[in-house]
């Protein structure tokens, strides 16, 4: 029995097999179970984060001395901002510990209501 048509049969389908996952993956959008939850986890703590920064930008600007929070925020650096803001505005919730997406989120927020002051006058 000749059995020499098996190697070059196995290179071929392990070659198909590679091929056609690559094309499950890049034209089909097909991925696995774990990249799926990946992206699911990021996409809902973006979603979760968008939803709350606005939510703590407004209770910064209810604080009654905002506007001097507001200028020592605008010159700190953005691994200083944490310390700005009350832990449970940017905790996430079941979180233990403060979100720097959110920090950076409800951050922006706040700044870019800031009035611009020209350098010159």
């Amino acid at each position: 029995m000749n059995l020499s048509w098996i190697k070059p049969f196995g290179w071929g389908a392990a070659t198909g097999a590679v091929v056609w996952w690559i094309a499950l993956a890049s034209v089909f959008g097909w991925t696995s179970s774990s990249t799926a939850q990946r992206q699911a986890a990021r996409q809902s703590e973006e979603a979760v984060v968008a939803a709350l920064a606005p939510v703590c930008a407004a209770n910064f600007m209810a604080q009654p001395d905002a506007s001097a929070k507001k200028a020592t925020l605008a010159n700190t650096t953005s691994w200083q901002r944490r310390d700005i803001f009350p832990e449970k505005w940017v905790t996430l919730p079941g979180a233990t510990s403060p979100d720097s997406g959110l920090i950076a989120a409800c951050s922006k927020l706040v700044l870019d209501d800031m009035p611009k002051t020209d350098a010159a006058s």
